[in-house]
């Protein structure tokens, strides 16, 4: 039989209580018991002051005695839920693979071929080019999280992803004075990235910047506002001439990346950009909703780990981002493959795109899954779920083949 090692961890906690109070004198005994009951803790910590953590030192020092078997329970479990998730999204997960391989051979071949020889940089090739390197990056990122079970992960992951395609098709749209504007909007996050450090540098027991350093900052961003006005200090200043030149409105109105998806016509992805965004922040619907849990009919599982569910809408998101990416880079110069190469990520995300389908639905279907999961045992092994009354539904549930 396996050891219990959440049990053992209750066990040391209690031995750590025990310990403290066998080791009070009368007198403090007699203070904890007056003040006791539902806050023994407190009590024991006001009668003696330090008590408390060491009692924690001494729980630390049991659990350092359980780790290696712990541990390698822990590693183990997780291994063999991941080979299980394997079985069941391998193939959408192969594609996936193919996909980013060739985006990231693709790449490569195009920057050795492209880049000038005499060192000057072309900023719409640069910018182009820094951004599928970054886009390959973050979607080996997500494969990452999507083969050890953390779609909520991966789709918080692909939201940056999104977002540097929505930049990359942005910069390309509008050429060289754009791109160079966004290369020199790296002064203004640093700018403000120093204001920052600044305020807490002291309390952070760091070294502040030095007067003449944040003088010589200030001097260059306000540099860069006069040559390119004082709107492109604010966030995405760099795109704010391109917008406006679309639409005169952007002279006065907010920037945003919204603005940027809707100028370059992909503002469609929008609501799948919002439902990353749960995965983000702190707000009520990312805790009360959870995309990558099994539906178990009037109840839900609230998650702690990994689960096998809410994989397809992240990882065809993700192929479709980089696809995109890619197409926009290769088609920024002539080359008599360009064509065919995007015909090829096109053909093998919408292949990857029925194969994340087909796992989800098969996955929906399967009995047994929602049985174990309603009972509050652990799918995924590692897991851990446990249950309460609630309805919830997987993401993909929302859509069949909308992000196609």
């Amino acid at each position: 039989m396996d050891f219990d090692y959440d049990e053992s961890f209750r066990e040391a906690v209690a031995r750590g209580l025990e310990s403290v109070l066998e080791n009070l004198t009368p007198e403090q005994l007699a203070k904890v018991q007056e003040d006791g009951g539902d806050r023994l803790a407190d009590a024991i910590g006001e009668a003696i002051p330090g008590v408390i953590e060491e009692s924690a030192k001494g729980i630390v020092e049991s659990l350092k005695q359980d780790a290696p078997g712990m541990l390698e329970h822990r590693r183990t479990s997780q291994a063999d839920y991941e080979k299980r998730l394997a079985d069941h999204w391998g193939a959408a997960f192969d594609l996936t693979e193919m996909v980013m391989k060739v985006a990231s051979a693709v790449g490569e071949f195009f920057y050795e071929k492209h880049v000038p020889a005499d060192g000057q940089r072309e900023p719409v090739f640069e910018a182009l080019t820094r951004l599928l390197a970054r886009a390959c990056r973050i979607a080996e990122e997500v494969l990452v999280l999507l083969k050890a079970g953390y779609g909520q992960g991966a789709m918080a992951r692909w939201r940056a992803l999104d977002e540097v395609a929505t930049v990359a098709d942005f910069i390309a749209e509008n050429g060289d004075d754009c791109a160079q504007r966004y290369f020199a909007y790296e002064a203004v996050e640093s700018w403000n990235a120093m204001k920052e450090y600044q305020r807490h540098a002291k309390q952070l027991g760091e070294t502040p910047y030095s007067a003449a350093d944040v003088e010589a900052m200030r001097r260059r961003v306000d540099e860069l506002l006069v040559r390119y006005g004082r709107r492109f200090g604010e966030s995405y200043g760099w795109a704010q001439a391109a917008l406006e030149a679309k639409d005169p409105s952007f002279s006065t109105k907010r920037l945003t990346l919204s603005a940027l998806r809707e100028s370059v016509g992909t503002d469609h992805m929008a609501p799948y950009y919002r439902m990353a965004s749960h995965g983000v922040h702190a707000n009520p619907k990312g805790i009360t909703w959870t995309p990558d849990a099994l539906p178990t009919g009037d109840r839900e599982t609230i998650l702690t780990g990994p689960s096998p569910a809410g994989l397809a809408d992240p990882g065809h998101c993700t192929l479709i981002s980089l696809t995109r990416v890619t197409a926009t880079t290769l088609a920024s110069k002539r080359g008599e493959a360009t064509a065919q190469l995007i015909l090829v990520l096109l053909q093998l995300t919408d292949e990857a795109g029925d194969e994340y389908l087909r796992a989800h639905r098969d996955l929906q279907a399967d009995e047994r899954v929602r049985t174990a999961n309603a009972t509050g045992s652990s799918t995924a092994g590692a897991a851990g779920p446990f249950t309460s009354t609630g309805e919830r539904r997987t993401a993909a549930d929302c859509r069949d083949s909308d992000t196609r």
